[in-house]
């Protein structure tokens, strides 16, 4: 977990310098001097510029361990969702430094920019979950034995990183589902995890230079995903991959874009089955079933899931999330990359009825 705040207690924020300060002090005594100019070193040769501070602090994070240790007991989390009206962040690992806060992309980034400079050879994996938010691991798999751990950044109990001693990343991601359970009702028997992600390079699709940025990076939070990149279910043991949900919807033209540019559900380019079924769901989903479908709709959205590998709670998310996607600037060519399949129909030049 993050670093708790006690009961209680309000979060104390300390000057963007004096926080960085804060940590080189805290870790100058853990680093080598020879490896600390050696770090140095490595991180010029790689044209990134960090200040001597903030050396000597990515210096002693020199294995995944301690950089663990260091997101559970130094960074507090940033819940950048607590209200309406604050804003979401998308910190480098400068800022999350300086303001000594990390949600969980946040500090998977940070756990993977750390592990890169040290030749750790990360990867990034998402834990692909059902009306539920979604979560980032950072992969690495240990020189002399070949197990796999990760790093991962949370505010609930168990979904924090895990020590090499998996066999395969299907046996690593499985050890979070009995935690992982639905954030909409809080309910540790409501577990929502249902697949992950092939391992991603996040250096051979963004580069380097976001290691040192000062700037946000939406860049790679809103394009990370795209078709190139396969999900595994946990319940299917067969070999076969699938696409990120809200990808498949664009290019199976399940999810399209009207002329005002706004994403909605075209019910109409569901396989027949699913649109029954879509139906059917809503007209039985209703305020006894709380915040997540039980009885008949639970049983309902079953069988859409089998038919279209999402539900219908979240593929209408989907189609709404999909506006911010939008109006931070970005354009649906840069997650449909491959040729579109011949039905899809995802241009902003769309006017019939939604459903």
């Amino acid at each position: 977990m993050s670093k708790p705040i006690a009961p209680g207690q309000p979060l104390v924020r300390l000057d963007p310098v004096e926080q960085v300060k804060f940590f080189a002090d805290l870790y100058r005594h853990a680093v080598n001097p020879v490896a600390l100019a050696w770090f140095t070193a490595h991180v010029r040769n790689l044209g990134l510029h960090f200040s001597d501070a903030e050396c000597v602090i990515l210096a002693a994070l020199d294995t995944p361990l301690r950089v663990q240790e260091f997101l559970n007991t130094q960074l507090y989390y940033n819940n950048d969702n607590a209200a309406a009206e604050q804003d979401e962040t998308a910190m480098p690992l400068r800022r999350v430094l300086q303001t000594g806060t990390a949600h969980c992309f946040e500090g998977a980034l940070f756990a993977y920019a750390v592990n890169f400079l040290h030749g750790h050879n990360p990867r990034l994996v998402l834990l692909e979950a059902s009306q539920d938010s979604e979560h980032n691991l950072v992969l690495f798999q240990d020189a002399q034995t070949g197990l796999y751990g990760c790093n991962a950044h949370s505010t609930f109990a168990h979904l924090d990183g895990r020590p090499a001693r998996y066999r395969t990343i299907r046996e690593l991601v499985e050890s979070y589902t009995p935690y992982y359970y639905s954030d909409r009702t809080n309910d540790p028997g409501d577990l929502t995890l249902v697949g992950y992600s092939d391992p991603f390079d996040l250096m051979l699709k963004f580069g380097i230079a976001w290691v040192a940025s000062d700037a946000p990076l939406w860049d790679i939070y809103y394009t990370y995903v795209d078709d190139t990149l396969r999900f595994h279910y946990l319940f299917d043991d067969s070999n076969e991959t699938h696409l990120y949900p809200v990808v498949r919807a664009l290019k199976d033209g399940w999810i399209q874009v009207d002329a005002q540019g706004k994403p909605f559900v075209s019910v109409r380019d569901l396989p027949a089955a699913a649109q029954e079924l879509w139906h059917a769901f809503w007209q039985e989903f209703g305020p006894n079933d709380g915040r997540r479908p039980q009885g008949a709709a639970r049983e309902i959205e079953k069988r859409f899931m089998h038919l279209t590998g999402t539900t219908p709670i979240d593929l209408q998310d989907n189609a709404d999330d999909l506006q911010w996607f939008f109006v931070a600037g970005y354009k649906l060519e840069q997650i449909i990359i491959a040729r579109r399949s011949h039905n899809q129909r995802i241009s902003p030049t769309d006017t019939r009825e939604h459903g």
